[in-house]
C-alpha cells in the first residue's frame, strides 16, 4: 500500500529519526511508553489533542472532578490489573459497584445483594411479573423466538425484560431489540428452559451483553479515571520522555514491508518521521486510510455513533447511592446516570453531588444540533421528573459532546468482514504495532505487549495475545 494522500518529498521538510514513535496518549500508547522507559528507551509520542487520556481522562471543575461518562476498570486481565494497583497504590479504592435500573420513576436493583429478591420492585409489579414470566415459559415451549426481544421476552418475561433491561440497552447500543436476529447459539432452538427464579436473574444481566463479569471486587482511582495516564505521564517524563500534543500524521509511506516514513504536521510545522518501531493507537479505519489501503470490497462506512455528556454540580448530597443508573424508563432520553460521589474517592467533596446525564445517539441525530443549554434544560428535568435532584441545588452544570465515540464498542466489532480485511491489511508491516482497542484494560494490555515486543524484537507474543479479533481470555488460552 501506498499513502492515500499525496506524499510530499522527504528533503522538503525535516526528518526526525527515532527508536520508536508512538501515535497517541491515551491508556495504549502511554502503557507502551511506559514499558519502554523503564528499559531505558525513550519513545517520540505525538498526540493530535491538547490533552492525555484520550476517553480516560478526567476534568476538573471547580471542587469537582469527574470522568468521561461511566468509567468501569475490570480486574479480568491479571497483567493490567497488578500494573494499576501499583501504578495507584492507595489511590486505587475499592467501592460499591451497586447499579440500578431507572424506571418509570423507581430506581430497582440490579443485584440481590441490596435490597434482596424483590430489589426494589412493588409487591404487585413482582407478582404480575412472575405471571408474565410463566406466561413466556409456556410460549417458549411451543414456539420458537423470531427476533432478540422475542427470545429475551420468552427467558425472562416481557415485564422483567422492559424494567431491567430493554430501555438502556436500545439507547446504549443504538438498535431495537425486534430488529435483532435471535442470538446465534440459541438459533436453533438450543435456549436454556430453567424453570427457576436463576432465570429472571439471568434477564436482569440483559444490558451487560457483551460485557458481563463476575468480578467481585471494584477499584476505581481516587480522582477520576484519568489518573492513571496522569501517573503513566508524571513516570514518563521523569525518564525524560515528553508528549507532543498537537500532532497528527497526514500520512504514511512504506517500503519493503515496513512504514518507512510517517509525516505529521505538528504545531511548529510539518516533519517527516523515520522510526524502526511505529506503535499505533489510530482506529484501523484511519489508520488503513492513512496508508492507501481500505479498497477491497468497498465497505459501506460504519454507522457513527456520538455521546452527550450533561453535568450537573450541586450543593447537595446525592439522592441515591447507586454508583450509575441505567435508565430503561423509554419516557426518558437519557441512557445512564453516574454519580461519582459514590466511587469511594475524592472526586466530590462531602456533602454534594455531581452526576453525568448521558445520551446515546447516531451520528446523523438532528438532536445533536441543540445547544448546550437546551441539552442541560433536558436533564435537569428528566432528573428532577425522577426525584433524582432538587433544581435549586444546581450550582453548575457543563456540556461535553464526544463524536465518533461508540459507548457499547466491543473486541466483537473487529470480527465483522470488513474490519477483518483493514487488520489483515495492517498485518504484513513487521514494524507497526496497532494497539487500538475498545476497552481500558485491553488497550493498556496491548500497550503493554507492543512495548514487550519493541524490547524483544520478537512480535510473535504480540500478535497471538494481543489479537484485536479476540477476547484475551481466547487469545491467551494457550499462554
Amino acid at each position: 500500500m501506498t499513502s492515500a494522500h499525496p506524499l510530499p518529498e522527504n528533503n522538503s521538510m525535516p526528518i526526525c529519526r527515532t527508536h520508536t514513535l508512538i501515535i497517541g496518549a491515551g491508556p495504549s500508547g502511554l502503557a507502551a511508553a511506559h514499558r519502554l522507559a523503564e528499559a531505558g528507551i525513550k519513545p517520540f509520542i505525538i498526540e493530535k489533542s491538547l490533552y492525555f487520556g484520550g476517553l480516560m481522562r478526567s476534568i476538573r471543575r471547580g471542587p469537582f472532578i469527574v470522568d468521561l461518562g461511566r468509567k468501569e476498570l475490570y480486574s479480568r486481565i491479571p497483567e493490567v490489573d497488578a500494573f494499576w494497583n501499583k501504578l495507584l497504590d492507595d489511590d486505587y479504592r475499592v467501592y460499591s459497584h451497586r447499579v440500578g435500573s431507572l424506571y418509570h420513576g423507581r430506581i430497582l436493583e440490579m443485584s440481590s445483594a441490596f435490597r434482596g429478591i424483590r430489589r426494589g420492585m412493588p409487591f404487585g409489579a413482582l407478582l404480575s411479573g412472575g405471571v408474565d414470566l410463566g406466561r413466556a415459559w409456556l410460549i417458549n415451549g411451543v414456539r420458537a423466538p423470531r427476533n432478540y426481544q422475542e427470545y429475551w421476552y420468552q427467558r425472562a418475561g416481557r415485564r422483567f425484560a422492559r424494567a431491567l433491561a430493554q430501555g438502556y440497552w436500545e439507547k446504549f447500543r443504538g438498535q431495537r431489540w425486534a430488529e435483532l436476529p435471535v442470538p446465534q447459539v440459541h438459533a436453533e432452538g438450543q435456549a436454556a428452559r430453567s424453570h427457576s427464579f436463576g432465570a429472571i436473574a439471568h434477564g436482569m444481566k440483559l444490558a451487560a451483553q457483551g460485557g458481563a463479569s463476575d468480578q467481585r471486587v471494584w477499584r476505581h482511582p481516587a480522582r477520576g479515571s484519568g489518573q492513571v495516564c496522569g501517573r503513566l505521564i508524571a513516570d514518563i517524563s521523569r525518564a525524560g520522555i515528553k508528549v507532543h500534543f498537537g500532532s497528527e500524521v497526514f500520512a504514511m509511506a512504506c517500503a519493503e514491508g515496513r512504514i518507512a516514513d510517517i509525516f505529521v504536521r505538528t504545531p511548529t510545522g510539518c516533519v517527516c518521521f523515520q522510526a524502526r518501531n511505529v506503535i499505533s493507537s489510530l482506529q484501523v479505519e484511519d489508520l488503513v486510510a492513512l496508508l492507501g489501503g481500505g479498497k477491497a470490497g468497498q465497505a459501506p462506512p460504519a454507522r457513527r455513533r456520538a455521546v452527550l455528556l450533561v453535568y450537573l454540580f450541586m450543593d447537595a448530597p446525592p439522592r441515591f447511592p447507586h454508583a450509575w443508573l441505567e435508565v430503561n424508563d423509554t419516557a426518558l432520553q437519557c441512557g445512564r446516570i453516574t454519580n461519582y460521589a459514590a466511587f469511594n474517592g475524592d472526586m466530590v467533596p462531602p456533602g454534594r453531588t455531581a452526576l453525568c446525564i448521558e445520551f446515546f445517539l447516531d451520528g446523523d441525530d438532528p438532536r445533536l444540533d441543540r445547544s448546550s443549554d437546551a441539552w442541560t434544560r433536558l436533564a435537569i428535568d428528566e432528573c428532577a421528573r425522577s426525584s433524582l435532584i432538587d433544581p435549586a441545588a444546581i450550582r453548575d452544570s457543563m456540556v461535553i459532546r464526544l463524536d465518533r465515540c461508540n459507548a457499547a464498542a466491543s473486541w466483537r466489532e473487529a470480527q465483522e468482514n470488513a474490519r477483518l480485511r483493514m487488520l489483515g491489511e495492517i498485518r504484513p508491516y513487521r514494524n507497526l504495532y496497532h494497539v487500538y482497542r475498545p476497552g481500558t484494560d485491553w488497550a493498556t494490555f496491548a500497550g503493554l505487549m507492543a512495548g514487550e515486543a519493541v524490547l524483544s524484537g520478537e512480535r510473535q507474543g504480540f500478535d497471538q495475545r494481543a489479537d484485536p479479533t479476540r477476547s484475551y481470555a481466547a487469545a491467551n488460552a494457550a499462554a
